[in-house]
């Protein structure tokens, strides 16, 4: 039975924070979820929707609710898995300002203070980070579980390693992070937002990337055509 993020209080807990646009949600979002869970890296999954992210356009992407309904439908089996609306939350406190990782991640702390929190990204995410908001103060106060993804520039798996293992070198900061080298499907949101506005002729790629409920959730309600 999929759960709702709470404010009661959880002591000692370890909290794995996926965030993202999720705009559509979509299989290697999910086994990106179901490695966290079955390898028992952390007590609870939080999957927190970005509600007014500074690197996307708010007019571009789908609404918040219906993001929020495709990861209900994507997590709905799953028992220790949450989709939150703490960024909504946060955004509506501040006047719908651009909410920040950083900010949101200290936020969060700051409620539920007898969690751990471990914040999950994919390799291709962490190679930008030095654009993200108080990016080194970020990568010095949370660990993180970084995902392997297909790179051009870093081809191997030692390179990569290489490369976060110096992260941060330079300000004196020990980068503390766990990276996962397995097979999580090499596909994007926005790969797939254009197959989904040709979808009569790319079905069967998309029901191999998409959850079937997600996707049937898509068509019904006219998204990305």
């Amino acid at each position: 039975m999929l759960q709702v993020l709470s404010s009661h209080i959880m002591i000692n807990k370890n909290i794995a924070i996926i965030g993202g646009t999720f705009d559509p949600v979509h299989i290697g979002h999910i086994k990106i979820a179901e490695y966290l869970a079955d390898n028992k890296l952390s007590d609870e999954i939080w999957i927190l929707p970005s509600y007014n992210s500074p690197h996307k356009d708010i007019d571009t992407i789908k609404s918040f609710e219906n993001r929020i309904n495709m990861l209900k439908i994507a997590f709905n089996s799953y028992d220790n898995i949450v989709i939150s609306r703490y960024e909504e939350e946060y955004a509506k406190n501040i006047s719908n300002t651009k909410t920040y990782t950083y900010e949101i991640l200290n936020s969060l702390q700051d409620k539920y203070k007898d969690i751990t929190i471990h914040f999950v990204v994919g390799f291709d995410s962490i190679k930008n980070i030095n654009t993200w908001h108080r990016y080194l103060e970020l990568i010095n106060d949370y660990e993180f579980y970084i995902f392997d993804r297909e790179d051009f520039e870093f081809k191997t798996f030692e390179q990569k390693k290489f490369y976060l293992d110096n992260l941060g070198a330079h300000q004196n900061i020990k980068f503390r992070y766990k990276f996962f080298d397995c097979n999580i499907p090499n596909i994007s949101s926005t790969s797939l937002r254009s197959l989904l506005k040709n979808k009569n002729d790319f079905k069967n790629v998309l029901n191999i990337f998409l959850d079937k409920n997600v996707l049937k959730y898509i068509e019904e309600n006219n998204l990305y055509t």
